[in-house]
């Protein structure tokens, strides 16, 4: 069966039409509901969010952790804190927590800092809140770890063996986990304007590029270390990308949120200070913390 020139003409035009809604969805800064924001900067501040939250955990949290427990040097790198000796029970049980501990420290900090700043340095809340929402998953995300697979620094709370008590770990992070989503939504919606119904795509696309800027970060960052390139997956990738999934259910999540609308101005304006701080942070992050730096006291 021939087809008339009329369907064959609105075919061809459904067919360029598609296309071009691919191609915008591709290219920063096209999209409907976010052409006006620099998705590069949004993209950098991410990557600077998830090395701050890395540091919190590995160097800061169990560094301090370390330090409490009696030890005096270690090496420092994006999967953990290499000690050159076992720390003694039950000190290591403090040396373990003090890497959530530091992700939970940081994430106040964050919620703090979103308090703190005018509704004007958009770029810095979303930077704090990345940092918040970054440290709470990477912390109940992991205690859900702890609680389903038996390893991890959760473990710490538990006596050897003791099964129940995994079951109470997955639980308890199960729920502050999905307490954690909410959180994050309920302060999202202090970024942007979550009373307009164009803000929803523009918030889906900003929270999809900083999950993917902050996970590439994060799988990257262990390309040299000590342990081998495989850390890349079995620490950068599962505390990022696996760690942070639920960023993506946020946007869903602001349809229920209500906030105050404003009429301010929260374009994410192209930074070039951003960008290089997040270059200059990402070669540290890989080429100098990735293999490791030796500390002693």
């Amino acid at each position: 069966m021939s087809a008339s020139p009329l369907a064959l003409s609105g075919s061809t035009g459904n067919l360029i039409e598609a296309k071009d809604t691919m191609t915008d969805a591709i290219k920063p800064g096209r999209q409907a509901g976010s052409s006006r924001d620099d998705l590069w900067t949004v993209a950098a501040i991410a990557v600077l969010a998830a090395i701050v939250t890395n540091v919190a955990h590995e160097t800061i949290g169990h560094g301090v952790g370390l330090l409490l427990a009696g030890g005096r040097s270690g090496i420092f790198t994006t999967t953990r804190l290499i000690v050159p000796t076992p720390v003694p029970d039950p000190a290591w049980r403090i040396f373990d927590l003090g890497g959530p501990a530091g992700n939970l420290v940081f994430a106040g900090l964050g919620w703090l800092g979103l308090r703190r700043l005018p509704a004007t340095r958009v770029r810095w809340k979303l930077f704090c809140w990345l940092v918040m929402a970054f440290s709470l998953f990477w912390a109940f995300g992991y205690l859900l770890f702890s609680g389903v697979t038996g390893r991890g620094d959760w473990l710490a709370l538990l006596p050897e063996h003791w099964w129940p008590g995994r079951v109470l770990l997955a639980i308890a992070g199960f729920l502050l986990y999905e307490a954690s989503i909410q959180i994050g939504a309920h302060e999202f919606s202090g970024i942007l304007d979550c009373s307009r119904a164009d803000e929803g795509m523009r918030a889906k696309r900003l929270i999809e590029i900083a999950w993917l800027a902050g996970g590439v970060i994060a799988t990257a960052g262990p390309a040299l270390d000590p342990r081998g390139a495989m850390e890349m997956l079995n620490s950068g990738a599962l505390s990022s990308f696996a760690a942070a999934v639920g960023l993506l259910r946020i946007p869903r999540r602001l349809k229920a949120v209500t906030a105050a609308p404003t009429t301010q101005d929260s374009t994410i304006n192209r930074s070039i200070s951003w960008m290089v701080a997040a270059v200059a942070a990402s070669v540290f992050f890989i080429a100098v913390l990735g293999p490791g730096i030796r500390w002693r006291l």
